[in-house]
Parts: C-alpha cells; structure tokens; sequence
C-alpha cells in the first residue's frame, strides 16, 4: 500500500529530496499527494519540479533539459487545507514561517510522520509541547541531519569504551545556505545525486545536529559560550541563524566532565563538512559520516574504515526517506524509531543565542527549568 507522503516548505534548490520523492513515487513507494508552502506562488514553484523529472536519480531536474512525465501535484498556502485535502500520512517538512508549533501538533496527533529538515521548534516552549505528544523514542519524527545515524558515528559507539571518559571534542559542521546554493548553481548545491552533504536552510540546522550529536556523548552541557558573526533574529526564537558561530560547552560528570569546541557556519561553498575529533583516555577517536579513524595515546593507528557502495544507495536524500518511511511502516516495538531529546537540544540551541547576546556564558538547564 503507498504511502500518502506530502512536502511542506522545500526550496526548488533542495534538488536531492525532490528527486529522492520523486523517486520513490515511480517505484511505487509513495503517493505524492500534495505541497504546501508560506504562498501559493511558491507551492506551485516546487510543485512544478515534477513535471521535469523522470523519478530516476539521473532525472531531467538534474540535466535542466525539458520534458517528463508532467505529474504535477496540488500546491497549497492553506494549511488546514493541505491536511483536509490531502490527508497524508509522512510529511516531509522545512519549516516555512507560516507553521506554528499548533500545526506540528496537529500533525503529531493525527500519528502523521514527520521528516524534519532542520530544527521542527524555535524555542524550547515549543520543545516541551511537542515533546509532550511524543514517547522519547519515537517513529512520528526524524530531523535531519543526524550525525548519530551515519556509518562512522555508528561504528563508533560500538567501541565507544576506546575513548571514554571524552576528555575534549572539537566538532566542524560547515555548509552551504539555500540563498548560497541558488547562486553556486546546481552542481554547487550538491546535485546530481552523489553523497556530499547537501545544502541547508541555515546555521540553526547544522547547530541542532552538533548540539545533538554532543548531547548524545556527553549530555546536556553545563554552560554554553557563543558568538556569532551573522544574523541572529529578535525575539524568543534561535530560527534560521546564518553566518558563522564559535562555541565552548563545558559538561560536567562523574568522571570530571569535559569540553567542547565547536565552529559552525552555513556560508560555505561547495560540498558540506562535518568532522568530529574526540580526545579520551585511550586515544583520539575521528569522525566524519563516513569515515572514521582510531588513534591510541601516541598515536599510532588502532582502526579505521570507510563506507563502502553497500552502506547506501548514492544519495543522502534517498537513504534518509527510505529510512524514516521504513520506521514509519514498522510495527510497533522498542527498536522502532529515534530517541529525539527535544528539550535537552532547544535548552542548548536557546542557550547559544543568548550568550551570544549576553557576552556570558549561559547554563541549558536554566532555560529548561524556565521553560516548564
């Protein structure tokens, strides 16, 4: 049986996940029953996407030569009427302005699957609330993207005792914002279908997968200092971030914690980055998502290994939906879904943009207990 799968938000420049749908709605996976945005105009500018296309990963979106199958679904500016109408069962979102945390609720308890690209809340009232339609492991929502699921991260924590107790981390996520991707061009955005990470909506995306992927090895930090040289937004909010940001966590722990060092920015061209270096007592652990390479204390090289063919089928977009749409199908069990921590991410996401006002350092968990 398909699955009703409607997109909500994308930019015509996210060529991958527009492929990858359309992909998928050849095969016979899915029903591509609708696209919603902040405008009609725009809706219908996504929309109009599949009418070039093939549904193949070489397909004419990719060639710009015209043509195709012309199967254009309907484009929405009303919500409420997207849902009515359409009644999907997987949203596939980016988060456009015109979509409250009321809508996301919405979706939550009608069981539609969410697949976030980038942060589904703005603040962390907006975490709580949807933390509290969720179980902590769930298959109704997937942010993308998630360092903790690709090859490396994953054949790392199975000798995770190598390094800990982590001592220090210096993580680099690097990216290309949709604004930049437009003006690089296809081939810049990362089009035709390899696996270099792709473009997106802002910094606050590739901080949500830093701060989640450190929260994962250390917990909730104790204090965040950040500063950023970009644009930051007014209001009770750490939505789409640009520019460029540094940031030191300091995690306390029995084993006397440790500390972070963190350089983000959405303004880099070409193909995304994301490396993660882990200083412990057994060694030095690096990672990118699909390669990692194990160091003992002086250095000497214990393991490393690479991703091969097998490990996905060429595209992020692609192996990204399959999966959140196999989850979404699975019946139900403890090993089904993706432990989200909501709150514990928000609380560091709200934490980075007030000491970046402040000058100060400033404690997550302050903003939790605020918060509730």
């Amino acid at each position: 049986m398909l699955i009703r799968l409607a997109i909500l938000g994308l930019d015509p420049v996210q060529r991958e996940w527009l492929t990858a749908v359309d992909a998928l709605r050849v095969a016979g996976e899915i029903d591509l029953v609708g696209v919603g945005h902040r405008s009609l105009a725009l809706a219908k500018d996504v929309a109009d996407q599949f009418q070039n296309m093939t549904g193949q990963q070489g397909s004419l979106l990719h060639s710009g030569k015209s043509g195709g199958r012309g199967d254009r679904p309907a484009a929405f500016d009303d919500l409420r009427l997207l849902l009515k109408d359409t009644a999907p069962q997987v949203l596939l979102m980016d988060r456009p302005s015109n979509v409250g945390i009321d809508f996301i609720l919405a979706c939550v308890n009608q069981d539609i699957g969410v697949l976030s690209l980038g942060p589904p809340v703005e603040n962390v009232a907006e975490a709580q609330a949807l933390a509290d339609v969720l179980t902590p492991r769930t298959h109704l929502l997937y942010v993308w993207p998630r360092l903790a699921d690709a090859f490396a991260f994953r054949h790392c924590t199975q000798a995770e005792e190598f390094v800990r107790p982590i001592r220090f981390a210096s993580a680099t996520w690097l990216g290309m914002n949709h604004a930049l991707a437009k003006t690089a061009g296809a081939k810049g955005a990362g089009g035709g279908g390899n696996r270099a990470d792709m473009s997106v909506r802002s910094l606050s995306v590739l901080a949500w997968d830093a701060l989640a992927t450190l929260i994962d090895l250390f917990g909730i930090p104790a204090t965040v200092y950040a500063s950023i040289r970009g644009t930051v937004g007014s209001g009770d909010t750490f939505h789409d971030i640009s520019g460029a940001c540094a940031l030191t966590l300091r995690f306390e722990g029995e084993s006397g914690g440790g500390v972070a060092s963190v350089t983000l920015s959405d303004r880099v061209p070409g193909a995304g980055r994301r490396e993660l270096l882990l200083l412990g007592q057994g060694g030095t652990v690096k990672l990118e998502p699909d390669a990692y390479e194990f160091r003992d204390v002086d250095g000497k090289l214990i393991d490393a290994g690479r991703a091969g063919e097998k490990e996905g089928n060429g595209s992020r977009a692609m192996d990204t939906l399959k999966e959140f749409l196999r989850h979404f199908s699975q019946a139900p069990s403890p090993a089904r879904g993706w432990d989200h921590r909501l709150h514990d991410i928000a609380a560091t996401m709200e934490a980075l943009v007030v000491s970046h006002r402040t000058g100060q350092a400033e404690s997550p968990e302050r903003f939790r207990q605020l918060r509730r």
